[in-house]
C-alpha cells in the first residue's frame, strides 16, 4: 500500500512502528545511537537521524549528549505519537466536510469536526498546513432555507436508533397547529435539503414516520428499548418519495417541459425512477414514480407555465386550482372549464 506524503517524507506503516520503537527505546533510557539504531532496524544511520529529526517535530523532546554520545529525553513524555499520515488534499476534504455540515445549521457534529481539523492541523508539519480561513474564503456551500431553531436533540436522537431505545416526544405538528405527544421507535437520522428528520416508527399513528427535529420541542430516551422490524429498509423507504412526503400509494408522474425549461431539467437527477423523453419540438417529458405528490406539487408549481402536468389527472386537478386561484389572488380573470385555461385579461376596479 503506497504511503502519504508528509512534510517531504512518505510515512508508511514499517515507519510508523519504527518510531514508536524508538520512542519507547528513548523512554527506557538505554544509549541510542544512530549506528546502534541503523543495527537493529536493518536501515541505514541517515534514516535514522531523520526518524528522530520526525519525532522533534511530533513533539518529542528528543535530544543529544555529546558526552554519552546518546539520544534522550529531556523531559518525559508520556502521550502517544500524533502519527496521523495525512496529506494536503485530506486535511482539506476535513475542513470541506466541516464547512458542508455547518451548512445544515447548528449540529454538534459540525463543532465536532471543527476541534478535529484543529488538532489534526496542529500535528502536522508546516509544509502541509492548510489555513482554515483561506478555505472559508474560497469554498461555501449555501444549502438554502434552513432551520432558525438549533438542533438541540440531533445527538440524543442518533444514540436512541443506535440503541434501539423507545423516546417520547412532545412534537409541533406544522400541519395541525398543534403540539402532540407520543412515543416513537427511532431507526434513524435523515438530512434533507438543511433539515434533518428522524424517521421512526409511532406508536401513536402505528406506522412509520418522519419527524423534523427542529420542531420536537421536548424529548425523553426511555430504558424501554424495541426490535427493529426485520423487513424494514431505510433505502427502499425513502426512495420512491419525491422528498420528504409519502403516502401509501405510488403514482406514475408525467410531467412535460417546455423547450426553454428542458434545457435545465436535463442537467439534473431529479429522482431514481427519473426516464427523460425527448420531443420533436425540443421539449422534454418526465416520468417518475413517486409515493406521495405533496412535493411533486410543489415542484412543478415552482415552473409556472414552463411545465405542464399530462398525469395522473389528480396531480393536473391539482395544479389547474391552485392556478386558478393564484390567479384570482392577483386580479387575474380565468375562463374556460378545461384545466388548459388561458389567463386573459386583468380585473379593473
Amino acid at each position: 500500500m503506497p504511503g502519504r506524503a508528509i512534510g517531504g517524507r512518505s510515512l508508511r506503516g514499517p515507519q510508523i512502528l519504527r518510531l514508536q520503537r524508538l520512542l519507547e527505546w528513548l523512554r527506557s533510557g538505554r544509549p541510542l545511537t544512530t549506528t546502534r539504531a541503523a543495527r537493529h532496524f536493518e536501515v541505514s544511520r541517515r534514516t535514522i537521524a531523520s526518524d528522530i529529526e520526525y519525532l522533534r517535530r511530533l513533539g518529542v523532546p528528543v535530544a543529544y549528549d555529546r558526552r554519552r554520545q546518546t539520544y534522550y529525553l529531556e523531559e518525559p513524555f508520556t502521550e502517544n505519537l500524533p502519527l496521523i499520515a495525512l496529506d494536503r488534499a485530506e486535511l482539506a476534504a476535513f475542513l470541506v466536510a466541516r464547512l458542508a455540515l455547518e451548512a445544515f445549521g447548528d449540529t454538534p457534529d459540525a463543532a465536532l469536526l471543527e476541534a478535529a481539523v484543529e488538532r489534526l492541523a496542529a500535528h502536522l508539519p508546516e509544509p502541509i498546513h492548510v489555513d482554515p480561513d483561506t478555505l472559508t474564503r474560497t469554498l461555501r456551500f449555501e444549502m438554502g432555507p434552513r432551520p432558525r431553531t438549533p438542533l438541540r436533540y440531533l445527538e440524543a436522537l442518533r444514540r436512541a436508533a443506535a440503541e434501539q431505545r423507545v423516546v417520547h416526544l412532545c412534537y409541533y405538528a406544522n400541519y395541525a397547529d398543534a403540539l402532540t405527544e407520543r412515543d416513537v421507535e427511532p431507526y434513524a437520522v435523515v438530512a434533507y435539503q438543511s433539515r434533518w428528520y428522524l424517521v421512526a416508527y409511532c406508536r401513536l399513528r402505528q406506522a412509520m414516520r418522519d419527524f423534523r427535529i427542529d420542531r420536537i420541542r421536548h424529548l425523553e430516551l426511555r430504558e424501554e428499548t424495541f426490535a427493529r422490524r426485520p423487513d424494514f429498509d431505510l433505502e427502499a423507504y425513502l426512495g420512491p418519495a419525491f422528498g420528504m412526503h409519502r403516502d401509501d400509494r405510488t403514482y406514475a408522474v408525467h410531467l412535460r417541459f417546455s423547450p426553454y425549461q428542458a434545457r435545465w431539467i436535463r442537467e439534473e437527477q431529479w429522482h431514481p425512477s427519473q426516464v427523460l423523453v425527448e420531443r420533436p419540438d425540443g421539449s422534454l417529458d418526465v416520468h417518475l414514480q413517486v409515493t406521495g405528490l405533496a412535493d411533486v406539487a410543489r415542484w412543478v408549481l415552482s415552473y409556472g407555465a414552463e411545465c405542464e402536468v399530462i398525469g395522473p389527472p389528480v396531480l393536473r386537478h391539482r395544479i389547474a386550482s391552485e392556478a386558478r386561484r393564484m390567479a384570482e389572488r392577483y386580479g387575474v380573470e380565468v375562463y374556460g372549464p378545461s384545466s388548459n385555461a388561458s389567463i386573459h385579461r386583468t380585473k379593473t376596479t
